[in-house]
């Protein structure tokens, strides 16, 4: 893999602010960013202003909207009016996705519950992924299914799971090793998961976190920390990646700070607090990302 060719990075893990985003992809040399939240306001908030904003520098500097961080099925898998609603918000996504050519939405599999992988509970889940691909029909823009500890497909297990029963052009997995040290009880990914996932991987999130002990009650159970300094072992899944041929993108999530904020607002991340400080963190990610990818 080739530095930045493969790098992208998410746009509020930066900055809420378009003119210091444009500056970041152009000192990086970036191709471009994966889309979440701007001018303060969440994905689903953007206003048609923000929207005409993004894609007009876009195209005057040159560089890619690859993808969309849609929250839509990050509910709970029994409340139908929630489920109505992020469909509704999907729509409302494609459209936002087309205006900026963007050809990837984000999408989650429900909030986590006991017994995560009972075949029952995934069957559901992967019916209603059905109806969002029939929502994209005809659209050309893919959606990508997320690995999220706090979802019902966590681990590369669950997440296949509820992939590969759907059409493989039009549904893939967002690959986030990190998000599985988040898990309770799960045991770390291994570059041996990029094997097991690599014909339906579509995009590669890149964070890293180490776990904490004791943990305390309520608290999430790891804390962020720079990318090559926790427990993911990314040279190895990096060089597994390389292996399985893997073409798509590397996207920094950065997701941690020097100046320490709530971890919890690192995980339900909109707007001007949680962009505070990122981009001094993310700049450290990409010299280490490099760092990384410069000795292999």
């Amino acid at each position: 893999m080739i530095f930045p060719d493969h790098i992208t990075i998410i746009s509020d893990e930066v900055s809420q602010d378009l003119a210091t985003l444009s500056a970041f992809i152009r000192e990086f040399r970036l191709g471009g960013i994966e889309l979440r939240s701007f001018n303060g306001r969440a994905f689903k908030d953007l206003t048609p202003s923000d929207v005409a904003e993004l894609g007009a520098a876009s195209r005057a500097e040159g560089w890619k909207i690859y993808g969309c961080a849609t929250p839509v099925f990050k509910c709970d898998l029994d409340d139908t009016a929630a489920i109505a609603l992020h469909r509704d918000i999907l729509k409302r996504s494609l459209d936002v996705a087309r205006q900026l050519n963007a050809d990837l939405l984000r999408v989650f599999t429900f909030l986590r519950t006991p017994n995560p992988a009972e075949p029952a509970k995934q069957a559901r889940v992967v019916e209603h992924l059905r109806g969002l691909v029939d929502l994209a029909a005809g659209s050309g823009i893919r959606l990508g299914v997320e690995n999220e500890h706090s979802c019902l497909a966590a681990t590369a297990a669950e997440t296949l799971a509820i992939v590969n029963p759907l059409p493989a052009d039009r549904v893939g997995i967002i690959w986030d090793p990190c998000n599985v040290i988040y898990v309770p009880g799960a045991l770390p990914s291994t570059p041996a998961d990029i094997a097991f996932l690599a014909p339906r991987l579509f995009h590669v999130h890149l964070k890293d976190a180490i776990r904490r002990a004791p943990v305390a009650a309520g608290d999430l159970i790891a804390v962020g920390t720079p990318v090559g300094v926790g427990q993911v072992d990314w040279r190895g899944q990096l060089l597994a990646l390389r292996a399985a041929g893997y073409k798509g993108l590397l996207s920094l999530e950065t997701h941690w700070r020097l100046q320490k904020i709530d971890e919890k607002m690192l995980h339900l991340p909109a707007g001007h607090a949680f962009s505070h400080g990122g981009d001094i963190a993310s700049r450290i990610c990409l010299h280490n990302l490099k760092s990384i990818l410069e000795t292999q």
